[in-house]
C-alpha cells in the first residue's frame, strides 16, 4: 500500500497541470522557509532602461518624470511606465538583458482636456489601469480601465491596449491597486488642497470600483473624523486643522495679512485634512489599509461594505535615549554622527506600505519618508531657527507661542540655531486658544527606516532603529543623508528649457547649478554645475536623513525580504523578514554608483546615471521573474529608468524556482522537476 502511494504520488508530480501548482506567495509565508544562510546577500544588474518622457523613442531627459510609476506583466513580460507628460510607455522584457520600447503599445493622454496629470499604473489578469487627476486638480479625477497590450507570435499581430471604459472617482487619485482576484481597484483619493488666492480644500476618500461594471462604490472618511479634537486625540497628525487657520488668519502678525483661510474656515470640515497616500487590500481581499502619510495613520476599510472602520496613528519614533536607537544625525558637517536627542521625536509618515502574512497574522511594512504641506504663505515644515530664538523665546515669525520654559529649553539644546526642519501642526502646536498657541515639543519629519505593525491591533512589532543611517554611511559614505533630485538638472536641459516649467522650479536649478550658491565647480564633466550626490553628504540630515520611499516584500531563496530605497540618496536596504519580529538587514545596494563623482545632467547624458527618486518598485518572485530567477525592478521617477536586478547568495547563485515557468499569450507552459518524481517512482518499486 505505501509503494503504491509512493507511485501515485510521484505520478501526480509529473502529471499535475500548471494551474494546480500553487507558487510561494509573499502573502502566505507559513514557515517552508529555507535555512537563513540561503538569504540572499547581493543583487546584480541585469539591464537599465532610460524611458522616453513621451512616446517618441528619442525624447530622453532627465527631470520629466518619465518613470514616475511602474508595473509588470508577468504574462506578457511588458512593464508599463507612467509619464508626468501624460503617457504610458511599454517596454518589451522578452530578453530581459536587453528590453526595448514598443511605441505602437503605449497611450498617449496629453491631448484629453479633462485630464491633468497621470497619477499611477497598475496591471492585473487581463486588464491595465491608469489614473489621473482632472485638469482643476481639485475636481474628480478618473481611471482608465483597459484590456492589456497582448504579445502574439508575430511582432507586427502584437495588439495595443483598448479603452473598456473611464471611470470618475475623487480628487486627485494618486495611487491605484486592484485585488488579487482583479475584480475590484482600490483608489486612493488624495484630494490635496490647493491654494490660489483662497484654500479649497476637499476632502480625501477612497474609491472602489467594480471592474466588470465600472460602477464605484465611494468610501468617506467623515465617519472616523468627526471633530478634529477625535482625531488628535487619537495621535493622528493635522498639519493645519480649523483652529490653527484661525491663528494664521486672524492672530499672527506675520502671516494674517499674506493668507486668506476664511472661506476655507467657513466650510471646513475634518475630513478635509486626511489625505491618502497609498491602497493595499489584505491577503483575503476582504479589508483595504488606507497609509495617509501627511497624517502619519492608518485607515482600514471594509471591503464589502465600502464603510471605514477605524483610523489609528502611527506612533512618534523617540529619539532621546529611552527611545530604540542609536540616535539621530542632525549635524551638517559631511560626518556620520549618530547622537540621541532629549525629548526629540519624529512622525513616521510612510510613503508606502506593503502587506505580508506569516503564519496566519497580517502585518503591515512602512516606508517611513516624512512629508509635509504647504498652502500658500504656510508652511508646516519650518526651520527650528524661525520657530525658536532662543532657550526662552520664539522667533518673530511666531511670536504670539508660548511654552514651558523647561520644553523650550530642551528643544533648544538640542536644535537652536540650526536649519532643522520641524512641524508647527498638531503634534507639535496647541491651537485650542489660537490667539495664544502652544508649543508642545519639537516634531520632525519622517522615521529614517522602517517598521512592522501588526494589521490587526496596530502595535507596532518592530522598527529598524538607526539601522538606515548607519548602515548607508558605511556602505557609501559618499551618499551619506545626501540629495539628487530634479532640482539637480541641467540649465541646459528639457526640463529647464520647458515652457511648463514653473518660475520656481527654474529659479531652483539655476541655485543649484551656481557655484556661488548651492552648486560645485565641477559637476563631473570638469564644468560648473550642479553637485554630484558625493558632494551633498549631510544636506538632509537637517530634514528627513535616510527617507525610504517605496517598500515591497516577495520570496527569494525561500526567505521572505522587505526591500526599500530611499528617495534622495537612491540607497536599497534588503532585509530577511522571515522571523518577523527580528528582521535581518542583509545588504545595501546603491542604485547609482555614479552620482558619487556626477551630477544627474553628466551621468545621463553617458547612460551611467542609475535610478534617481526610485518611487516604485516591484518585487519579481521567480515564477514571475522574465529570467526565471528571484529580482527586483526599481523605476526611477526623476532618472526615467527602469533597472531589473537578481538575487544572489552568498555563493553566487541565482534564486531560482523549482519549476521554469514561462508564460505565453496562449497559456502557461510548465516543466516540473522529473528527477525528483523519478527517485520516488524508483523508491516506490524496491
Amino acid at each position: 500500500m505505501a509503494n503504491f502511494s509512493s507511485a501515485a504520488l510521484a505520478l501526480l508530480f509529473i502529471t499535475a497541470p500548471c494551474a494546480g501548482i500553487q507558487p510561494v506567495s509573499y502573502r502566505t509565508f507559513d514557515g517552508f522557509a529555507s535555512d537563513a544562510h540561503a538569504a540572499p546577500m547581493s543583487m546584480t544588474l541585469v539591464s537599465r532602461f532610460y524611458v522616453p518622457y513621451n512616446l517618441n523613442a528619442a525624447s530622453l531627459a532627465f527631470g520629466m518624470g518619465a518613470a514616475e510609476q511602474i508595473s509588470y506583466d508577468p504574462i506578457e513580460k511588458y512593464v508599463y511606465a507612467v509619464s508626468e507628460q501624460g503617457v504610458v510607455n511599454v517596454v518589451d522584457y522578452k530578453d530581459p538583458a536587453g528590453p526595448v520600447l514598443e511605441p505602437t503599445l503605449g497611450i498617449d493622454l496629453t491631448s484629453v482636456d479633462e485630464v491633468g496629470g497621470l497619477t499611477d499604473v497598475e496591471v492585473c489578469g487581463q486588464w491595465l489601469f491608469v489614473s489621473m487627476a482632472a485638469a482643476t486638480k481639485t475636481d474628480p479625477g478618473f481611471v482608465r480601465i483597459y484590456k492589456k497590450a497582448l504579445r502574439a507570435k508575430s511582432d507586427s499581430n502584437k495588439s495595443a491596449p483598448v479603452l473598456a471604459k473611464s471611470v470618475t472617482v475623487g480628487p486627485l487619485p494618486d495611487m491605484i491597486k486592484p485585488n488579487h482576484e482583479c475584480t475590484k481597484v482600490a483608489v486612493a483619493n488624495e484630494a490635496e488642497g490647493v491654494y490660489s488666492q483662497e484654500l479649497l480644500d476637499p476632502p480625501g476618500s477612497v474609491s472602489i470600483i467594480h471592474i466588470d461594471t465600472g460602477a464605484v462604490t465611494p468610501v468617506s472618511f467623515e465617519s472616523i473624523a468627526t471633530s478634529d479634537d477625535e482625531l488628535m486625540s487619537k495621535g493622528v497628525h493635522l498639519p493645519l486643522p480649523l483652529k490653527a487657520m484661525e491663528y494664521f488668519d486672524l492672530h499672527s502678525n506675520q502671516f494674517k495679512d499674506k493668507l486668506d483661510f476664511a472661506s476655507a474656515r467657513a466650510n471646513y470640515k475634518p475630513v478635509s485634512q486626511l489625505e491618502p497616500e497609498y491602497v493595499l487590500w489584505s491577503p483575503d481581499d476582504s479589508k483595504i489599509y488606507v497609509n495617509l502619510q501627511e497624517n502619519s495613520a492608518l485607515v482600514e476599510i471594509n471591503a464589502n461594505t465600502g464603510i471605514a472602520n477605524n483610523i489609528s496613528a502611527y506612533p512618534l519614533k523617540d529619539w532621546s535615549a529611552s527611545g530604540a536607537s542609536e540616535g539621530i544625525d542632525t549635524v551638517n558637517d559631511d560626518k556620520c554622527l549618530l547622537e540621541h536627542k532629549p525629548g526629540f521625536a519624529s512622525m513616521r509618515m510612510p510613503d508606502s506600505i506593503a502587506v505580508v502574512s506569516v503564519d496566519g497574522k497580517t502585518y503591515i511594512l512602512t516606508a517611513d519618508e516624512g512629508d509635509d504641506k504647504e498652502y500658500g504663505k504656510f508652511e508646516s515644515k519650518q526651520k527650528f531657527k524661525d520657530v525658536i530664538d532662543s532657550s526662552t523665546s520664539f522667533g518673530s515669525d511666531f511670536e504670539e507661542f508660548s511654552a514651558d520654559a523647561a520644553t523650550l529649553s530642551e528643544a533648544y539644546s538640542n536644535f537652536g540655531g540650526t536649519k532643522m526642519r520641524i512641524t508647527i501642526g498638531s503634534t507639535a502646536v496647541n491651537y485650542t486658544n489660537p490667539e495664544k498657541p502652544v508649543f508642545k515639543k519639537a516634531v520632525g519629519f519622517g522615521g529614517r527606516g522602517i517598521s512592522i505593525f501588526n494589521a490587526d491591533t496596530k502595535e507596532e512589532v518592530w522598527n529598524s532603529g538607526s539601522a538606515f543611517e548607519k548602515s548607508q554611511c558605511a556602505a557609501y559614505p559618499w551618499a551619506h543623508n545626501g540629495v539628487q533630485d530634479e532640482e539637480f538638472a541641467s540649465l541646459t536641459g528639457t526640463l529647464y528649457k520647458s515652457a511648463s516649467t514653473s518660475a520656481k522650479t527654474k529659479e531652483a536649478i539655476e541655485e543649484i547649478n551656481d557655484p556661488d550658491q548651492d552648486g560645485c565647480s565641477d559637476g563631473g564633466n570638469g564644468k560648473p554645475g550642479a553637485c554630484p550626490l558625493g558632494k551633498t553628504v549631510d544636506a538632509r540630515s537637517l530634514k528627513d536623513g535616510a527617507g525610504p520611499e517605496s517598500i515591497v516584500a516577495g520570496v527569494a531563496c525561500g526567505r521572505l525580504l522587505a526591500v526599500t530605497a530611499t528617495e534622495k540618496q537612491g540607497t536599497a536596504f534588503v532585509y530577511d523578514i522571515s522571523t518577523i519580529s527580528s528582521p535581518k538587514l542583509l545588504f545595501v545596494h546603491h542604485l547609482s554608483p555614479a552620482s558619487e563623482t556626477k551630477n544627474p545632467g553628466v551621468a545621463y547624458g553617458d547612460h551611467t546615471l542609475g535610478d534617481i527618486d526610485p518611487e516604485s518598485a516591484v518585487f519579481l518572485e521567480s515564477h514571475n521573474s522574465p529570467t526565471g530567477n528571484a529580482g527586483i525592478m526599481f523605476g526611477g521617477a526623476w532618472s526615467g529608468t527602469v533597472s531589473f536586478y537578481e538575487f544572489k547568495d552568498a555563493s553566487g547563485n541565482k534564486c531560482q524556482h523549482r519549476s521554469y515557468v514561462d508564460f505565453g499569450t496562449s497559456g502557461a507552459f510548465c516543466f516540473f522537476d522529473i528527477m525528483s518524481a523519478l527517485v520516488i517512482m524508483l523508491a516506490a518499486a524496491i
